[in-house]
């Protein structure tokens, strides 16, 4: 059943494997792409590395709202391999090729730990379900550095190892701790998950260990291999055990497992039976098209002190309980079936495989929620899950009953052509609509803001404002980045922003001005004492000017009258709106601008309840745009402005 193809053909498979990887690298590095958003945090604490700043934990994780306590994911590891490629590139380039080639590595870690555990017919399997998965994520998820989807292929590496490990190959179990510490390192999410295969791949290595000549076991945790192991262990978590016993306050390591059953609410069982039955058994399981929509981002509602969490578009729990079940019983069967014809490694892959589905069953079960809500990266680790399972699924059958269809032949060929099809399909440009990819938008205004920071060269160190931030916003962690690359310090006071950036970022008092960002309407109304850093929208500069002059002109007619309000507006707002329109329809140029850039006007236009002598549509539009994406950054500082 293997057919394995020559040499040439193998490795020219791998090339065309990762070559969607490396365009989008190269697409990065022309369209002068850089992180934004928690892809410029993540990135920033990885130029921290070997710093004044060095991070000997990974980024404040949002479970911190769901447990009441400031908590951070547990180690470095991610940081530190991003590390060498901040040193020498800039932002873009440095997150782009740095995410990009630990995506390279772990899809030919894939290729080669396939082949190690079950030879050609595993190896063409893996890696066809690797290829797919990056065809899933889409070319933008390929290099974003954001946690739960820069895990998304080192998991299916390890899934493999895990394997491998089940199998007895002890070359496989330095990988895995590896691989194992990297994941739970870098995105608490997958510790529940890897608590359930872990001891499985554990159980199956001492099994297999023992049906064959060993050392006693003695000898064996002292031996020269166990000691590797060790040190390979006080490496990997050298850092997050230095700052547990050595480090300033409460050890992070300690907050996580004080706080390890999470808050009041979780996802619960009937929601993770559907999320689970998406992924695994229902169209459009772990593809492209269900990448947002297969575990729906969900608000919290109800009171603070009852929260509730409902999703509205998961499959009946009936029938996802069913397609799970069934699920799992051909897996089972397909076990026991591959323990009685002696194919170790496929039995052991069929159970890893069931431990997947049931694990991630109980490991949605279990997820904490907090007041923002449930949102699909939460559980990313069922993508690459559901492709480890059904590639299992996929090259176990046809393994073992292969051999009675006469299309056995074709099977190589048609994997591999799949292969080469998902590789082209994932080549072209294609940005998922979630995490901070989804504020692509927000570039080229950044662009245009970046040169201006140079101005506050002379008044650092600076204390950057995050108070008024809006939620989600890209912008502010981005500035910050930049901040870090021209070599301007700044210092932050939220408690959250300390345990992200390190507390060699606290305020002190002794920062020379204090900076805070705007946008939409307050950016271009703030009228108070600070100095105006930068202001920019995604607009060009002229049509930029075209905007501000229309609203302007927007503002002047509805002072004169040229503009009417109907008169039952003023009964429908409030009595501050109220005041302001009254002021401006008797001819108060300053009120009625605020009616304009408060998107007051467009309501009312929107409704019917504005009239005029002229169509208001595009020059309304135009005024929105330039609302919906202006940014400014406005500094309290000691030095006079300019």
């Amino acid at each position: 059943m293997n057919d394995e193809p020559k040499v040439w053909l193998r490795r020219s498979l791998l090339v065309i494997a990762v070559l969607p990887i490396v365009l989008a690298i190269v697409r990065a590095l022309r369209n002068d792409w850089f992180p934004i958003g928690d892809n410029a945090l993540l990135y920033l604490r990885a130029a921290d590395v070997f710093t004044a700043h060095h991070p000997l934990l990974g980024s404040w994780t949002s479970a911190s709202l769901s447990v009441g306590e400031h908590m951070n994911n547990p180690g470095p590891i991610y940081s530190d391999l991003i590390a060498p490629f901040s040193k020498v590139f800039s932002p873009g380039a440095g997150a782009a090729i740095g995410v990009g080639l630990v995506n390279i590595l772990a899809v030919l870690g894939i290729s080669a730990a396939a082949r190690r555990v079950g030879g050609w017919a595993l190896e063409r399997w893996m890696l066809l379900a690797a290829v797919a998965l990056c065809w899933s994520m889409g070319s933008e998820l390929l290099i974003d550095i954001w946690q739960a989807h820069a895990m998304m292929l080192p998991f299916l590496l390890t899934l493999v190892l895990l394997l491998g490990v089940s199998n007895g190959q002890s070359n496989c179990v330095p990988w895995a701790i590896g691989l194992v510490s990297l994941l739970v390192q870098t995105h608490i999410s997958h510790a529940y998950i890897l608590a359930v295969l872990c001891p499985v791949a554990a159980f199956g290595y001492v099994s297999a260990r023992r049906a064959r000549p060993h050392l006693p076991w003695r000898q064996a945790i002292t031996s020269t291999n166990a000691r590797k192991l060790y040190l390979l262990f006080a490496v990997l978590w050298g850092q997050s055990l230095y700052e547990q016993f050595l480090g300033s306050g409460k050890g992070n390591l300690g907050r996580l497992l004080g706080n390890a059953g999470g808050g009041s609410l979780h996802v619960g069982a009937e929601s993770a039976l559907g999320i689970t039955a998406n992924l695994f058994m229902l169209p459009t399981w772990w593809s492209r098209f269900g990448f947002s929509s297969a575990a729906p981002s969900t608000p919290v509602t109800g009171p603070l002190d009852h929260p509730t969490l409902k999703f509205t578009s998961l499959p009946n729990v009936v029938l996802a309980f069913g397609l799970l079940a069934a699920l799992i019983v051909v897996l089972g069967s397909l076990y026991v079936f591959s323990r009685r014809r002696y194919r170790p490694v496929h039995a052991n892959a069929c159970l890893i495989a069931l431990v997947a589905v049931a694990g991630s069953f109980l490991a949605v079960s279990q997820l904490t929620v907090g007041r923002v809500g449930f949102s699909s990266h939460h559980v990313r680790f069922l993508w690459p899950m559901a492709a480890f399972v059904h590639a299992v699924l996929a090259w176990v059958v046809v393994d073992m009953f292969g051999s009675r269809w006469r299309a056995t032949r074709f099977v190589g060929w048609a994997v591999t052509s799949a292969t080469v099809a998902f590789a082209v399909a994932t080549a072209p440009y294609y940005a998922q609509p979630v995490g901070p990819v989804a504020f692509y938008s927000s570039m080229p205004t950044l662009r245009r803001v970046f040169p201006a920071l140079e101005a506050l060269r002379t008044v650092q160190p600076i204390l950057f404002d995050v108070s008024n931030l809006r939620a989600f916003e890209p912008y502010s962690a981005t500035v910050m980045m930049e901040l870090r690359e021209l070599g301007i310090e700044f210092r932050v006071t939220d408690e959250g922003m300390v345990r992200q950036l390190g507390e060699s970022r606290r305020a002190d008092g002794s920062e020379r001005a204090r900076i805070f960002q705007l946008q939409g309407p307050p950016a271009v109304l703030y009228a108070g004492p600070a100095c105006l850093v930068v202001m920019a929208s995604d607009l060009a500069p002229a049509a930029e000017a075209d905007a501000r002059g229309v609203a302007d002109e927007l503002a002047i007619e509805l002072a004169d009258s040229t503009i009417v309000v109907n008169a039952s507006v003023v009964n429908e707002v409030d009595p501050e709106i109220a005041a302001i329109l009254a002021a401006a329809i008797t001819g108060d140029v300053v009120a009625a601008r605020t009616l304009v850039y408060e998107r007051y006007l467009s309501q009312w236009y929107d409704t019917g309840k504005v009239t005029s002598g002229r169509d208001l549509t595009d020059s309304i539009n135009l005024v929105n745009h330039y609302l919906g994406s202006v940014y400014a950054l406005y500094s309290e500082q000691s030095l006079p402005c300019g």
